[in-house]
């Protein structure tokens, strides 16, 4: 029995020496690691394209999981202040940040306001319609207008202050047609359902189903600030300020920039500040 025992224990020992065993040890080292941090993400439906892309090397960078909630910011807004179930809300104004703000579950710190976009008015790929001032969308011709919609989606809001600044808006809000974010105001002028649309500059270039009849010049239009920032009280709000911090920085306005966005006060790339 004795040496039964002590054979026993040098076999034990022989196997921990083993190339097998100490794979096995790894094996189950790497199993203990901890889960990467699960990012949830809200953003404005113009912003699906850019985010996807860079999704890949912004997990990488940071060792985190990202899950999206693309939408219209004022439906995102909504949903944020009746579940918390949002990490990082990426607004494409400020007021919905502010409305976020305003309930308390802004992660203040980390709020930054560095992108902007243009709109433009498009049609189909094929139309034969011409714009060349705000006042031909009141023309007989155009009997349908695709905007998100005016009264709480950023899109469409920009656009109605664009045509009340134009001086238009009243001949022309009979024909809007409002939809449910800028992405759905873009399918209806692709679906032939519109003659024209006011949609931004960066949903325009991902369609190869419209042209772009008229791009609204910097002074023409209102300011267009889209607003990121962490939510606070949620259990990876350290993981989600160094998200916000990532976007704002060099490698991500290489990326916005190339969908078209305008990045403001870009970062320095050789420093990434």
């Amino acid at each position: 029995m004795k040496l039964s025992r002590r054979g026993a224990a040098v076999a034990a020992a022989l196997a921990l020496l083993s190339p097998a065993a100490r794979a096995g040890e790894a094996a189950a080292a790497g199993s203990s690691r901890p889960a990467r941090a699960e990012i949830v993400v809200y953003a404005a439906a113009s912003l699906r394209d850019v985010l996807m892309r860079l999704a890949p090397a912004c997990e990488e960078a940071l060792e985190v999981s990202l899950v999206f909630n693309f939408g219209a910011s004022s439906d995102l807004a909504r949903q944020i202040d009746a579940g918390n179930k949002a990490d990082v809300f990426f607004s494409a104004d400020e007021e919905w940040m502010d409305r976020v703000a305003r309930a308390g579950l802004v992660d203040a710190g980390s709020r930054r306001s560095f992108l902007s976009n243009r709109l433009v008015v498009v049609g189909a790929a094929d139309s034969a319609l011409g714009v060349r001032s705000p006042s031909d969308l009141a023309a007989p011709g155009v009997r349908r207008i695709s905007l998100a919609d005016p009264e709480a989606v950023p899109a469409g809001r920009y656009a109605k202050a664009w045509l009340e600044r134009a001086g238009i808006w009243k001949a022309v809000r009979d024909r809007v047609v409002p939809a449910l974010d800028v992405r759905a105001a873009l399918a209806v002028v692709e679906s032939g359902a519109a003659e024209a649309g006011i949609v931004y500059r960066t949903d325009a270039a991902i369609s190869g189903h419209v042209r772009v009849l008229y791009e609204v010049p910097a002074g023409e239009g209102p300011p267009i600030s889209y607003a990121v920032a962490a939510l606070g009280g949620r259990p990876q709000v350290a993981a989600s300020r160094r998200l916000v911090a990532w976007l704002a920085g060099a490698e991500a306005a290489t990326s916005f920039e190339r969908f078209g966005f305008i990045v403001q006060d870009r970062p320095d790339t050789r420093t990434g500040s």
